[in-house]
């Protein structure tokens, strides 16, 4: 077969392949009418198949993506064509955390992309998204839709408003883009369905891949969590998070860092925060896994005593007197048990 992309110039191509969730690149795609059949078997998108494969594992090895030269009209289709091809793989993975660690590696991959680019590029790009973005200000909805507000500096209360528009730095807007991206990306692939020619071209690489997760998986397990053994300024964060009372973000940031150093999986953590007032599974659930390290690359540690002490979280008990880190505290109970 031969390609139909003529009429457009490289620049557009060039968008599309660093952009390829965006609609004028699904558009494209669509145009091109090219079968699963041929995407899968045609010796003409062996370059994409190839790529489409290095996305994924880099995103799972990795959490990132790494760009490639677009020297030529050809690299910048084959890019296109890769991502559907990634695509495809992650969903037959069958793992929800593969599902996860793609979309945000290419949300992440776009977000490296998006500072360089002109802010009028980036309110074209946020437009996408029903974002309303003027100069380097986004309406404050839009804002809270998409900003890690449990990170105290994306906090409403500590941003300059005007006329009920947030005003951001060009970075910060494409961190915004990120988050935005990434909903996009998992929301589409959470619904979707792999073709069942994907095992036969890509066995090896879905085997690989359910390998490293099952090892990764395994890695992280240790003994059973014990919650008596808990520290009280713990088990108050526990409580009070339970009973559904909403708990401030430097609670919710130590007990999250607390739970998961201690051995509980995301999902228990996640449990403990579903009786919150405002619950949100997803939201919640991303912002443990960047916590916890799992998708973000960084393993947050819990906060010292003192630190804790300092935001009045801390009941001290006699224990507490002899240590200086809730860890401490709990090491010290389970060899006593």
């Amino acid at each position: 077969m031969f390609f139909k992309w003529f009429p457009f110039n490289f620049v557009e191509l060039s968008t599309m392949a660093r952009y390829p969730f965006i609609s004028a690149a699904k558009e494209w795609v669509k145009n091109e009418k090219a079968t699963i059949e041929e995407i899968l078997f045609d010796d003409i998108y062996e370059r994409a198949r190839g790529r489409g494969a290095e996305r994924v594992m880099q995103a799972v090895i990795a959490g990132f993506i790494k760009d490639i030269p677009l020297l030529s009209e050809i690299d910048c289709v084959m890019e296109i064509f890769s991502y559907p091809v990634a695509r495809m793989i992650v969903v037959a993975s069958g793992s929800e955390y593969v599902i996860r660690r793609y979309a945000l590696a290419e949300a992440k991959r776009a977000y490296e992309n998006l500072k360089n680019e002109s802010i009028n590029f980036i309110e074209k790009m946020a437009d996408e998204f029903g974002m309303r973005i003027n100069g380097n200000r986004m309406y404050f909805v839009d804002y809270l839709r998409y900003a890690p507000t449990w990170d105290i500096k994306w906090k409403l209360v500590n941003r300059e408003l005007k006329k009920g528009e947030v005003v951001l730095e060009k970075h910060e807007i494409a961190r915004l883009l990120q988050e935005a991206i990434r909903k996009k990306i998992y929301n589409e692939l959470t619904y979707m369905y792999p073709p069942p020619e994907i095992k036969k071209v890509f066995g090896d690489v879905i085997d690989e891949i359910k390998s490293r997760v099952s090892f990764r998986e395994k890695e992280n397990k240790i003994e059973e969590v014990d919650a008596r053994l808990f520290p009280p300024c713990i088990k108050n964060l526990v409580s009070a998070t339970k009973s559904g009372m909403n708990v401030p973000h430097v609670g919710r940031f130590t007990l999250v860092t607390f739970l998961n150093a201690v051995g509980m999986s995301v999902e228990e953590i996640l449990k403990i925060f579903s009786s919150s007032p405002d619950f949100n599974a997803e939201k919640t659930r991303y912002q443990i896994e960047h916590i916890t390290g799992k998708i973000s690359g960084t393993n947050y540690t819990p906060p010292k005593c003192d630190t804790i002490r300092t935001w009045g979280l801390c009941f001290p008990d006699d224990i507490c007197r002899r240590v200086k880190h809730p860890l401490s505290y709990y090491r010290l109970k389970r060899r006593r048990k």
